[in-house]
């Protein structure tokens, strides 16, 4: 679970609890693609897409680590 793991990190390096907010939607009601951000107080980590709000969630949390661990070797 992608967004309890990136929970854990924000809170362990950051002592902030992410939050992850609709910022986009398209398509007809029965075939939505919601954009959801995830955020570390005001400042966009990134951003996920999917076909529901979790799976949107999901995907901005795994690359929310991703950008971590970029930031953790460079």
């Amino acid at each position: 679970d992608y967004k309890s793991l990136f929970q854990e990190k924000a809170q362990e390096t950051e002592k902030i609890t992410p939050t992850y907010r609709i910022t986009g939607a398209s398509g007809p009601d029965h075939d939505k693609m919601f954009t959801v951000g995830a955020f570390l107080d005001k400042r966009k980590i990134s951003q996920g897409k999917g076909k529901s709000k979790q799976e949107a969630e999901q995907k901005a949390a795994q690359k929310a680590l991703e950008t971590y661990a970029k930031n953790k070797t460079s």
